[in-house]
C-alpha cells in the first residue's frame, strides 16, 4: 500500500509548511492526485489521519481531488481523456500516446489557524503549491 508512504511524506510536508507559515494547527489540506497514481482515497485518508496525530495536522480534513487522465495521440493529434486507463486513442485507435495529465501528486493548499490569532479567530489559508 503506497498510500502510507504518500501520507507519511504529506504529513511531513504539511507540518514543515505549517511551521514556516507559523500555523498553530492545520484544519484542511487539499491535494491533487492524478488517476495514474492509483491512490485509494480511503486508504490515504486513513493513513494521513493516523500519521498526523500528535502533530499540527491532527484532526485536519484531507480533501483529495482526482485529476483525470488526458493523453494526445502522436499519430493523429487527437486528445483523449477519462478516469480509466487509456491505452489507445479514441479517434484513431493508435497506441503512441503522450500523457498530458493524470500523473500529478501535489499539495494544492493548506488551511489552518495562525499562532497568536485566537482572539480574531481567523484562519490563514496558504494558496500555493508546495
Amino acid at each position: 500500500m503506497h498510500e502510507w508512504s504518500i501520507a507519511d511524506n504529506l504529513v511531513k510536508l504539511v507540518v514543515s509548511a505549517a511551521e514556516k507559515e507559523r500555523l498553530e494547527s492545520v484544519s484542511r489540506v487539499v491535494i491533487q492526485v492524478g488517476v495514474l497514481q492509483q491512490v485509494i482515497p480511503e486508504s490515504l485518508e486513513m493513513a494521513f489521519s493516523f500519521l498526523g496525530r500528535e502533530t499540527p495536522v491532527a484532526g485536519a480534513v484531507l480533501e483529495i481531488e482526482t485529476i483525470p487522465l488526458k493523453a494526445r495521440s502522436r499519430d493523429c493529434g487527437a486528445q483523449t481523456s477519462g478516469n480509466d486507463f487509456i491505452f489507445t486513442c479514441s479517434a484513431c485507435g493508435g497506441f503512441d500516446l503522450d500523457i498530458l495529465a493524470g500523473k500529478e501528486l501535489y499539495i494544492d493548499y493548506i488551511e489552518g489557524e495562525a499562532k497568536n490569532n485566537r482572539d480574531k479567530s481567523e484562519d490563514k489559508c496558504l494558496k500555493k503549491k508546495i
